[in-house]
């Protein structure tokens, strides 16, 4: 085996991985982290992780996108640590703060679970403020700055701190893998509990709805073929406990329900373990199915929900 092959075999195995992957844009963020970090320490068909870079003690990419509804609608899929001792009292404050933060007691690490590189180190920033005690930990101080942060990168400008190098200049609002992946959400996609969207904005390379907290609470979620109205909150959160994903007539699973592109055409939707359960066969089968049924891409109104046999 000559050196060529031998490389090759390294770049196959390096693509099987990110293949594997059920959500494509964990996997496409991990690969243009790559571009800066350099090939993982660990991966797997399911994480990649980079050690002592950029100012954190451990970054791990996973796959999966978790819709997360604080300070605004997000989807979490990256997480960051460093070592930081805190007080198991200070504790239970942060939970409080928010569900991103992650604390280990027993080896004195702290982690931030977020959408971005720069979202964690804002929230690592914070904890590392309150443990010192330069502010109070408080769900308020958090959110604040995390919506800063955001209206920084809006306006063009970029967020920075004493401690967090940026390597991958994540942060930087013409950074090229967020131009590059910029893409419109379905107009008819609505805000997460609690908010209403009052307009569209650019956020880290998508077009996402400028959501505002608002006192009346409605639900819809939008997810390419199953539509839940106001009033339906325990379906909806079934949904989301079943990891709906979508699939197309090539039976790959290309991720959430409710991430499409128009590019890709209608997709099948189903809880994420009846997709795997199918099989790409059956999959093929199934989008093929619901495209004979159900034809025009575009077509408003009352889902119709094809039987998957």
């Amino acid at each position: 085996m000559n050196l060529r092959q031998l490389i090759n075999i390294i770049d196959e195995a390096d693509n099987t991985s990110y293949e594997a992957w059920d959500h494509s844009y964990p996997a496409e963020y991990s690969k243009h982290l790559e571009k800066t970090f350099g090939a993982p320490d660990e991966a797997t068909d399911e994480q990649v992780v980079w050690h002592n870079k950029d100012g954190f003690k451990r970054i791990v990419s996973r796959d999966e996108y978790i819709l997360h509804g604080s300070p605004a609608p997000h989807y979490d899929f990256i997480y960051c640590y460093i070592d930081l001792e805190v007080d198991e009292d200070m504790s239970d404050e942060l939970a409080k703060c928010s569900g991103s933060i992650l604390i280990d007691h027993l080896k004195n690490e702290v982690g931030a679970r977020c959408g971005s590189l720069t979202a964690n180190a804002v929230t690592l920033d914070f904890v590392l403020d309150a443990v010192a005690g330069r502010v109070e930990p408080v769900k308020e101080e958090y959110e604040k700055r995390i919506l800063n942060m955001r209206e920084m990168f809006e306006n063009g400008k970029r967020y920075e701190n004493d401690w967090w190098e940026d390597q991958s200049g994540d942060a930087d609002p013409d950074n090229p893998f967020y131009k590059e992946h910029e893409e419109e959400i379905d107009e008819g996609t609505r805000c997460w509990k609690g908010y209403e969207r009052k307009g569209m904005k650019t956020m880290f390379g998508k077009r996402v709805p400028n959501c505002v907290k608002k006192e009346d609470v409605d639900y819809c979620v939008n997810c390419g073929e199953l539509v839940f109205g106001e009033g339906l909150d325990e379906n909806l959160k079934k949904w989301f406990k079943d990891k709906w994903v979508r699939f197309g007539p090539d039976g790959k699973i290309r991720g959430d329900c409710a991430r499409g592109s128009s590019k890709e055409g209608k997709p099948k939707c189903l809880p994420r373990s009846k997709a795997h359960s199918l099989g790409k066969k059956g999959r093929k089968k199934a989008a093929s199915r619901k495209r004979r049924k159900d034809p025009s891409k575009n077509r408003s109104g009352k889902a119709i929900n094809v039987k998957t046999k």
